[in-house]
């Protein structure tokens, strides 16, 4: 029996449309319609491979996989030689030229087992023609860290898994020992592609509902069924070694999907709550995040003709469908980071199956600068936007300026003709959320502006001012007035001295202009006190 649950027949629509800028349409260079895509490997931000599945529902198998090294502006395909019969359970790969395949029998007389390249997929080579070759061998996924270390799984055998791993790029293959891995139950078997990947450690479901576990790379496992998934089949979607989300992949007859949480590396779970709802095909933790998950697939809970995909910046609390890809049928994802993922989908020709994201999967978040804080009145601020996350929407307050409001990503220089302290407002938006930022009194305005009218030069210290100033100059000072932001003197003392220091413990938080009065004319200087 095929043991996958991406093998979906394309139902509602073949192709990822070309739907805004947030997902950019690329062709995986399939010519046979309806190839669908099994998953997505990705290597680093410009290296991604994919493999291919018959999306008709057939039976013949399929060997075609593309790769792209220019972050999918042009995908190249190839076919796995001399596996006729043969379909993909999960590829891996480490570089633009060094992938492995798990690939199971789907029809005709070919090996099963591992298959893998060094030339970018143009070849294939069989690898360890002894693994998976008991008559209810199946193997179910494939994953290497590096050019060296691997692990593949395969379904039980005499009711322990399969399972091996190599530490020389597959050239020798060492089974774990069948004390290292929990015994399965009667009929438990994995799924192409459930694994999940964090450091050392690794993940995979099953379709009674275990979580087995690893923390050394597949050589010891450990295993435990979440609330409510006995007998369920299980995906698990872990961010760090500790905290991670399972869910309960779901049917039409089926139609309850449960989230379950775990902070201890899936010894335990516990029921996770959610309003909304993630997609049932394919749940990602988006790597780099604080606490992003992925969901692609058919909302079973609350429509099954609900397609597309949906995600969630909370740890999986609370979901929000991307009106990006609503209706459109698509079966899993990759993310290397929040900025790049692939989700995958069926093709019509060679110029579809697959969408590359083109934004931030984070919601935005507002931020801006200004070196013109504190001005005289009369004069103008200029405003640089530092906001995340790609916002596309702008809008600007300026509290006491002119012009009052922008919708410019870097507004025009706003004028101040009023003293006082003034309120800078920005708020941004993007199809992943909003976000307002507040600077109270950001922008001091003076009420008058006093000409410097001496050639001495004078320094001082400390600012922001504490409990004293110190103040040097080139000549006597006179005396020292501190005027605070609507023109009164509130601190004034009399000196004749080039070094003095001045007490201002009086003096409340907030900025003050210090008018020095010199023997030879008047300097100003703005401070703050804290």
């Amino acid at each position: 029996m095929k043991k996958t649950l991406l093998s979906l027949a394309a139902i509602l629509c073949f192709t990822l449309g070309s739907v805004a800028q947030v997902w950019i349409q690329q062709g995986l260079g399939f010519t046979t319609a309806s190839r669908g895509v099994q998953n997505i490997s990705i290597a680093t931000n410009q290296i991604a491979w994919v493999s291919a599945y018959d999306g008709t529902g057939g039976t013949t198998g399929c060997q075609d996989l593309s790769v792209t090294v220019n972050a999918g502006t042009h995908w190249t395909p190839h076919v796995v030689n001399n596996a006729t019969g043969l379909a993909f359970s999960m590829l891996s790969a480490v570089d633009a030229n060094t992938a492995w395949a798990a690939m199971y029998k789907a029809t005709g007389s070919s090996a099963q087992g591992v298959y893998y390249t060094t030339n970018g997929g143009t070849t294939w080579t069989h690898q360890a023609s002894a693994l998976y070759t008991n008559s209810a061998s199946f193997p179910d996924w494939i994953y290497f860290w590096d050019a060296n270390n691997g692990t593949v799984l395969g379904d039980p055998i005499s009711g322990i898994f399969e399972i091996y791993t190599t530490t020389d790029g597959g050239a020798n293959w060492t089974q774990v020992p069948a004390a290292n891995i929990p015994v399965a139950v009667s009929g438990e078997y994995g799924y192409t592609s459930n694994v999940c990947v964090y450091g050392d450690n690794i993940w995979f479901g099953t379709n009674k509902g275990h979580i087995y576990a690893s923390t050394d790379r597949g050589v010891h496992w450990t295993a435990t069924i979440p609330p409510n998934m006995t007998g369920k089949n299980t995906f698990p979607a872990f961010q760090n070694a500790t905290t991670g989300l399972c869910m309960k992949y779901i049917s039409s007859a089926d139609t309850l999907l449960l989230l379950d949480k775990s902070t201890d590396g899936g010894v335990s779970f516990t029921v996770l709550p959610y309003t909304s709802s993630p997609f049932n095909g394919d749940i990602k933790y988006v790597p780099g995040t604080t606490s992003t998950y992925f969901s692609s697939g058919v909302d079973y809970t609350n429509q099954p003709n609900r397609l597309g995909d949906t995600y969630s910046f909370d740890g999986g609390t609370s979901w929000i469908v991307d009106p990006n890809m609503y209706g459109t049928q698509v079966v899993n994802s990759a993310w290397l980071n929040d900025s790049t993922g692939w989700i995958g989908g069926f093709n019509t020709d060679a110029t579809d199956g697959i969408n590359k994201f083109n934004s931030v999967l984070a919601p935005p978040t507002a931020d801006f600068y200004s070196e013109d804080t504190i001005i005289t009145y009369g004069g103008t601020a200029h405003f640089t936007n530092l906001s995340l996350g790609k916002p596309t929407t702008f809008s600007w307050t300026f509290t006491g300026g002119t012009p009052a409001s922008s919708t410019l990503k870097n507004p025009p220089a706003v004028l101040y003709v009023t003293p006082g302290d003034w309120n800078v407002k920005l708020t941004v938006g993007s199809d992943f959320g909003t976000n307002t930022l507040t600077k109270i009194g950001y922008i001091h305005v003076w009420m008058v502006g006093v000409n410097d009218h001496s050639k001495a030069t004078i320094s001082m210290y400390p600012n922001p001012v504490t409990d004293y100033i110190n103040i040097n100059s080139t000549v006597n000072v006179k005396e020292v007035e501190v005027i605070n932001l609507i023109g009164q003197v509130v601190l004034s003392q009399s000196f004749d001295s080039k070094t003095i220091t001045m007490n201002t413990t009086s003096l409340k938080a907030g900025v003050y202009n210090l008018k020095v009065k010199l023997q030879d004319g008047v300097v100003n200087k703005k401070i703050v006190v804290n």
